[in-house]
């Protein structure tokens, strides 16, 4: 299961809840797949790629892993270029499909921070913002930072979610995301 909690001043505001099978929204594709590949046995000199469409709307193959004999690269490799997670706040409201590639009306984007529940078997993405400006924050994405097959870093979006209602924050409010993966 696949949780997004938001929070407003660190009370928790409302979840969005996704399953390993979302109704033609990007989830199911990009983070499925993305894992999928990542496991994937690779012959010597083999490759395993994702073609999707990077937040700029160009579409790209992202290497997930590579299999160069003396080892195996993937798109975590920071040796090749800088990677990371962000997760970006947005005022889109329309609901997410499986075309998205980017937020509607990306407002902020925010380093995530990671940690995980090696007990409970929970993995959790997080990212804070605080607005200087009133705000309506409606959507919510998650993104990697990847290399692409030619080694130049873009940046994938992996999931956006459409918080109904729209939240209002206030300037000077702290609004957080934590995406929650529960196994």
């Amino acid at each position: 299961m696949f949780v997004i909690e938001d929070y407003i001043n660190g009370e928790k505001v409302g979840e969005v809840v996704k399953w390993s099978s979302v109704d033609g929204d990007l989830f199911t594709r990009n983070i499925i797949l993305s894992f999928f590949y990542a496991l994937v046995p690779l012959a010597r000199g083999g490759s395993a790629v994702l073609g999707a469409r990077d937040d700029t709307g160009v579409d790209r193959d992202f290497l997930i892993k590579v299999n160069m004999g003396s080892g195996v690269y993937n798109l975590f490799n920071t040796y090749n270029c800088p990677t990371g997670v962000s997760i970006r706040f947005g005022s889109g409201s329309s609901p997410p499909s499986r075309d998205d590639y980017r937020l509607l009306f990306e407002l902020v984007r925010v380093s995530a921070s990671l940690s995980y529940d090696v007990s409970n078997y929970v993995i959790t993405i997080s990212g804070s913002w605080t607005p200087n400006i009133n705000v309506s924050l409606c959507e919510v994405g998650l993104y990697i930072r990847a290399c692409d097959r030619y080694g130049y870093a873009r940046s994938l979006l992996l999931d956006r979610s459409v918080l109904s209602p729209c939240r209002s924050v206030s300037a000077g409010e702290t609004v957080s995301a934590s995406y929650v993966f529960r196994f």
